[in-house]
Order: C-alpha cells, then sequence, then structure tokens
C-alpha cells in the first residue's frame, strides 16, 4: 500500500500547522507503529513437526521461512521405481522432502502413493477417485515416474523392435503412453488448488534392465533397450511440456552421453535404484526445482 502525503489546496498554499493538528499526527504515528508490529507478531513463523508417511520419520525445524514457493506436501505418484523396490532404503520421493523442509526451514508433509507394476493406464485410472486425488488436491508437488511398465521385454531383441526398424514393434504402445501421460497431468492440473502449485514428471536411465544385468542377455538387448528408452523418455518430456509440468531427466544423470555405467547407482536385480541411484534422482529433481 502506498501512502501519500498531504496535498496543498486547490489555491496553492497549504495552511500552517495548529499544535493540535502536531499533536494529532504524533498519536497517529503511534497507533500505525503497534499496528505494525501486532501484525509483525502474528506473521512471525512458529516452528514445525512432521512426518515422513513413508519412511516414518519426524523432522522438527526451528525459525521456517515461509514464502509464497515454499513446498509444504509432497505426493509421490508412479511405478515401483517411486516406490523404492528393490531398495531397503529412502525412496527419492522421501528424500526431496527431508531436503526441502531443511532448505525452507518449514515442515514438509510427504505421501508416497506409488506402486509397484502400475502402468500409465493404471495411474489414469487412480486419478478418477479415491486417496490419489485426495492427496493431489492437498499437494503442491507432485512427483510422477510412470511408463516402464506399459513396455513387453520379452520381445525387445526382435528385429522390428530395434532402432533400425525404428521400433516399430512399440509404436502403438508409445502412442497409448503419450495419451495416458496426457490425461493423467491433465486432471493433476485439474485437481491442484494450492498457488503455484508444480508437477514434476521423471525420466528413466532404462525401461528395462540395465548395467551388468543388461549387458549379461546380450548387445541387441543392450542396443535395443536403450533406443527405446530415449524414445520414452522424449514422449514424457514432450507431454510434460504440453501440460506445463516440469520434466526431469534421469538417463544424462546415471549414464551421461550412454556411455557411463549405471551399475553402481542400480539395485541387485539390475532394475531398480539403490540408495546411490535414488539420492541421484533427488538432487535431480531438487535442482530442477531450484531452477525455477
Amino acid at each position: 500500500m502506498r501512502w501519500e502525503g498531504g496535498r496543498r489546496g486547490r489555491h496553492g498554499a497549504g495552511r500552517r500547522d495548529t499544535g493540535m493538528a502536531r499533536r494529532f499526527r504524533g498519536v497517529a504515528v503511534v497507533a500505525l507503529l503497534a499496528v505494525a508490529w501486532s501484525v509483525a507478531l502474528e506473521t512471525v513463523p512458529v516452528a514445525k513437526v512432521t512426518r515422513d508417511a513413508r519412511a516414518g520419520d519426524t523432522a522438527a525445524v526451528a525459525a521456517p521461512r515461509t514464502g509464497p514457493a515454499a513446498v509444504t506436501s509432497v505426493v509421490g505418484l508412479g511405478d515401483s521405481v517411486p516406490a523404492g523396490a528393490a531398495c531397503d532404503c529412502d525412496t527419492f520421493v522421501s528424500l526431496i522432502r527431508k531436503s526441502l523442509a531443511s532448505r525452507q526451514g518449514v515442515g514438509v508433509g510427504v505421501d508416497n502413493l506409488a506402486t509397484g507394476g502400475l502402468t500409465s493406464q493404471g495411474l489414469l485410472d487412480q486419478m478418477d477417485g479415491g486417496p490419489v486425488t485426495e492427496a493431489v488436491v492437498k499437494a503442491d508437488l507432485v512427483i510422477i515416474t510412470i511408463g516402464a511398465n506399459d513396455f513387453d521385454s520379452d520381445s525387445l531383441e526382435d528385429d522390428d523392435c530395434g532402432p533400425r526398424a525404428g521400433l516399430a514393434c512399440y509404436k502403438d504402445d508409445l502412442a497409448r503412453l503419450r495419451a495416458n501421460v496426457d490425461g493423467i497431468l491433465g486432471k493433476v492440473r485439474a485437481l491442484q488448488t494450492r498457488p503455484r502449485s508444480r508437477i514434476v514428471v521423471t525420466g528413466y536411465w532404462n525401461v528395462f534392465l540395465d548395467g551388468d544385468s543388461a549387458r549379461a542377455k546380450g548387445t541387441a538387448y543392450v542396443s535395443n533397450s536403450d533406443a527405446l528408452t530415449r524414445v520414452v523418455n522424449r514422449t514424457l518430456a514432450g507431454a510434460a511440456a504440453a501440460r506445463g509440468a516440469r520434466y526431469v531427466d534421469v538417463y544424462g544423470p546415471f549414464k551421461g552421453d550412454g556411455s557411463r555405467d549405471d551399475t553402481p547407482l542400480l539395485a541387485a536385480d539390475g532394475d531398480h535404484p539403490n540408495a546411490a541411484g535414488h539420492r541421484v534422482i533427488a538432487d535431480s529433481i531438487l535442482a530442477a526445482l531450484a531452477a525455477g
């Protein structure tokens, strides 16, 4: 609010202050200072305590620094990757909650509703009601990892499933993935009620096995799965851009240009991230959030 000083009268010269006028302004200044001090006291934030619904830990945070962009509720959606399969560790969803709570100085809640084996169609169906939609309404950050289970690895080594054939055998699956993710993001966006709510969509380092586990299956498996993963990631990125969501690449952080061995970031099954892998995913998402 802008305060303007008294203006001169219509005929030019202002009138001289009287003693009573000066006393009146003094009282007004004191009153204004009292109101300002009262408002300041009301807006001083207090320490909050939050419980991580998945990891079961409690974080007490003192002297929080709130702001319009502060994240207070995180929801994780998708498949076995955010669900933490094959890793007895904090998932990247949980790690993000902890990092945000520490950085912001405020309590951050989390609801990780990811489910192993979930397809994009399955997640789209979940958006029609129930705990998923209830959680999304309350969240100001929704993180989605979905799509890998839309594809069948049994035919991966067939000639028409490789890059030379343009991944022809997966053409219909890729089209369905794009349509489903577009629908998912549209429903999430429609459900969000908090100001400046954000959606993050992650890609994959591989939609199938990777690292040593993939190489044990031969060069065709490695080549075709890598080609499919790159197209899946482009599909996810395109859907995210169309819906105003933030796509976060994890292929690069895991594998660089594709030549780096990501076995140290994978669980023993070669299919899911280990604790180090979850840390890499969390850091990638946090960096994207910090970038705005």
